[in-house]
């Protein structure tokens, strides 16, 4: 199983891609998705984290199948396979 992950802006910079796929396992969500990507991309989870609380910074969006996780289960929002994660600075919020 896998996930998409698609960065947006100077994330995108950051990872030196814009699309990464992600092995995920069942049940996963998108808190342990971060991790998994903080292996790969430390510099875009980073970035997009409170490095206090390890809660999303309000100012990015992360969306699933389009949908803002804030309106789902923020990043206890569970995953399955082929979904698509869109994760959006400010000035690309949106795009």
């Amino acid at each position: 199983m896998e996930v998409v992950v698609k960065l947006r802006g100077d994330l995108q910079e950051k990872a030196g891609t814009g699309t990464i796929k992600v092995p995920i396992d069942e049940d996963e969500t998108v808190d342990t998705l971060l991790i998994k990507l903080s292996r790969r991309h430390p510099q875009v989870v980073e970035t997009i984290l409170d490095s206090t609380t390890g809660e999303l910074l309000e100012c990015f969006d992360i969306l699933l199948n389009g949908r803002r996780i804030q309106q789902i289960r923020g990043i206890h929002t569970k995953l399955k396979h082929k979904d698509e994660i869109a994760i959006s600075p400010p000035a690309a919020a949106g795009v």
